[in-house]
């Protein structure tokens, strides 16, 4: 048995309960839930895997998601935090999506979502210090526009998921989500990149499916984006409706 589960793990980057446990009775017929609850619960603590959801694990050979920001970046980041220490907000740069990429992008974006309210506040604070800042433009707006380290404010959607990042890094799940959008996030990279971006994320990070969906649908694109890895892609979603 041990040796299955070992060959298991290799050969899921992820999984759910339920799939787990349909794997090991197809070996052994007998076995009982409970058994593989002791089971899960053991390759938890010796950290060879890590709950990613509600009965969703992943191989701890993946890492959870970081992201060195530029200094131009931070500095927005830091700037935000010394003037409104309260505000929440979430910050990723274009930089970022060179990791997953086909074709390079050789221009940066800085994206700052600021929540409901302040959005208008926190514009005008970076208005004041850097030379290309944009407040919610249109693609159009943008392209005619933005130069390099061009800031993007905009209102941080409700639900997004949270920042644990001292410079407020967004979450993946929430870039990943972001890229449907219908706003300027939605323009920013060309389609054919998508299957790329998502199959290296999914591949190399542990991806919290129930929170990239539970965004997804405050974004009203999650069966997009569902229907978009499902056809697209080689990710096995092991999230349940």
């Amino acid at each position: 048995m041990e040796d299955k589960i070992n060959d298991y793990i290799i050969r899921h980057s992820s999984f759910s309960t339920e799939e787990f446990f349909s794997t090991l009775k197809n070996e052994n017929p007998d076995i009982g839930r409970s058994t593989v609850y002791k089971y899960l619960n053991k390759l938890s603590e010796q950290n060879r895997i890590s709950r990613v959801g509600r009965g969703l694990y992943a191989s701890s050979e993946k890492k959870h998601y970081t992201y060195p920001l530029s200094e131009t970046a931070k500095g927005v980041s830091t700037l935000i935090k010394e003037n409104y220490p309260l505000v929440n907000f979430q910050v990723w740069e274009l930089y970022q999506m060179n990791e997953f990429v086909n074709h390079q992008i050789a221009r940066n974006t800085i994206i700052v979502d600021v929540e409901n309210m302040l959005d208008d506040t926190v514009f005008n604070l970076l208005f004041d210090k850097y030379p290309h800042v944009l407040y919610s433009p249109s693609s159009d707006e943008y392209y005619r526009y933005a130069a390099d380290e061009t800031i993007v404010v905009k209102k941080l959607i409700s639900e997004a998921p949270a920042s644990m990042d001292e410079y407020h890094l967004a979450s993946l799940e929430k870039i990943l989500v972001d890229l449907f959008g219908k706003g300027i996030s939605g323009s920013l990279i060309p389609r054919s990149e998508y299957r790329a971006i998502f199959e290296d994320c999914f591949k190399r990070y542990s991806i919290n499916t129930a929170m990239l969906f539970r965004y997804a649908r405050r974004r009203s694109n999650a069966e997009q984006i569902r229907r978009f890895i499902n056809e697209n892609t080689n990710i096995t979603l092991g999230d349940k409706r």
